[in-house]
Formats: structure tokens, sequence, C-alpha cells
């Protein structure tokens, strides 16, 4: 009776040693259980879904990193093409740069070199000039000397051989002035064959050919002649009892005065260049 308790015992709690689980089976049906695979027996066939999505996952992140290496590569060459545009854009702008500096150089230097020549031929006509002027005035000197020593040459002289012939047109000119006329033809050579003019109404000055105390010797074109004429009614001042000597627009007051310029009366006559205007006392 006691072995068939037992043994039926055994049957009932199925106790075998031998029916006993393996604990290293049992630590794996506990791993799958946490990884949420079904416990079970015989051989484990992996979950082609999960590994699917695994595989996936995988690929994703890697197209991912080399997208991100793409654009890396990118930016770093669109970088790069930038800094060598501007690169290439500086060093044409410094050639543009010393390009006109070398242009501006050589403009100024080309307008240095004309204001030379320009400087050079000025002061060569100014030499000219001034030559030809020294030749003009030396020549004029010359000349003036002449009708001056010509003017002063009959000064020496107040003798009278010949009567002045006047033509008046409003009566007779004073006495006094008929004796300077003889006087000046007497002794001024050249003066006895030229035209004397005396009175006439017309005169503006009431006090010279109207009255009869003045004279017009009329020289014309012979300046040198007008010169000895005014030369020595200036000589001989007093004893021709002059007044004022009207000549080449201008007018002595005193024998040793300065001649005064006269206005511009718009004519030869009207500026007393053919004619020695005189007025006596």
């Amino acid at each position: 009776m006691a072995v068939a308790g037992a043994v039926a015992a055994n049957v009932l709690l199925g106790a075998e040693p031998a029916a006993q689980a393996d604990p290293a089976s049992s630590e794996s049906v506990a791993i799958a259980a946490q990884l949420g695979l079904t416990a079970q027996t015989g051989p484990v066939e992996p979950d082609m879904r999960q590994l699917e999505q695994l595989a996936a996952t995988r690929s994703t992140r890697s197209a991912a990193a080399t997208a991100a290496q793409q654009t890396q590569a990118a930016a770093d060459q669109a970088e790069a093409d930038r800094r060598r545009q501007a690169e290439e854009e500086a060093a044409a702008r410094a050639a543009a740069e010393a390009a006109a500096a070398r242009a501006a150089e050589q403009a100024a230097a080309a307008a240095a070199a004309q204001a030379a020549e320009q400087a050079a031929a000025a002061s060569s006509s100014a030499a000219t000039v001034d030559a030809d002027a020294d030749a003009d005035e030396s020549s004029s000197g010359a000349q003036e000397s002449t009708r001056t020593a010509a003017a002063q040459a009959p000064s020496a002289s107040v003798s009278t051989g010949s009567v002045a012939v006047i033509r008046n047109t409003s009566g007779a000119v004073e006495p006094q002035v008929q004796a300077a006329a003889d006087v000046v033809v007497s002794n001024v050579p050249g003066a006895d064959g030229i035209t004397l003019g005396g009175t006439r109404p017309s005169a503006t000055d009431p006090g010279g050919h109207p009255s009869g105390l003045a004279l017009d010797y009329m020289v014309m074109s012979d300046a040198q002649l007008g010169d000895a004429i005014a030369a020595y009614h200036i000589a001989h001042w007093d004893e021709l009892g002059v007044e004022y000597v009207i000549w080449e627009q201008r007018m002595l007051s005193s024998p040793n005065g300065s001649w005064k310029p006269m206005e511009d009366r718009g004519g030869v006559t009207a500026n007393h260049f053919d004619h020695v205007h005189v007025n006596y006392r």
C-alpha cells in the first residue's frame, strides 16, 4: 500500500526528475518574454517583420547621413567658389586700378610735356616780341631824337627874313600873331612852305581863332616839321608871346611844364595830328 500510494502521488504531481525544466531553458524563456516573443518548445524562428523594420531604420539613418555629407560638401564647394570668385574680382579691380593709375600718370606726363613746350614757345615768342619791341623802341627813339634835334636846331635864331602868309576868313589876325608867324617861318626850315590858318568864325574857342590870337601850322603828314615848330615855340615862349601849344592830341601850357593828353575828338585834324595849334597872348 505504501508503494502504491507513492506512485500515485508522483503521477498526479508529475514530479519526476526527468520532467523538471532546464535552468538555461527557463532563462531563455524569460528573455524571450521580455522581447515579446512567445515561449515555445522546440527551435525558435525569427520574426521577419521586425528584422525588416530594423533594416529599414538602418538604411534610413545611412541615407540621412549620406545626404548630410552631400549637403555639407555642396556648402563647402559653394563657399570655395565664392571665395575664388571674390579673389578673382579683387584681382580684376586691382588690375583695373593699376591700369587707370598708369593711364593717369601717362596723361599727366603728356600734359606736363605739352605745357613745357607751350611755355618754351611762349618764352621764345616773348623774347622775339621783346627783341622786336626793343628794336622798334630803338628805332622810335632814334626817330624821336632826330625829330627833337631837328626841332631844336633853329632855336638859336629869332631873325625875321620872311613874311608869313596867313589864310584868314574872319578878318586879320592880331599884329603880334603875324609877327610871331613871320619869325617862325623865317627860322624853322620848311615852315615857310606850309599853310597857316588864321581867323575863322566857326572855331569853338572864342579866345582862339575868332579873336585872331591863334594859328594852325598845317604840317600835314610831316611830323618832324611839326616837332620842329612846336619845339621852336617852346624855346622862344616869351619872345613869341605863346599862351599854349596843341600838338598830336597833347597840350602844353608853359615852357617848363609837361604835355597833357587830350580827349579823342575822332579824327586826325580834330586831334591835331596834321597841324600845330598855337594860341598867342
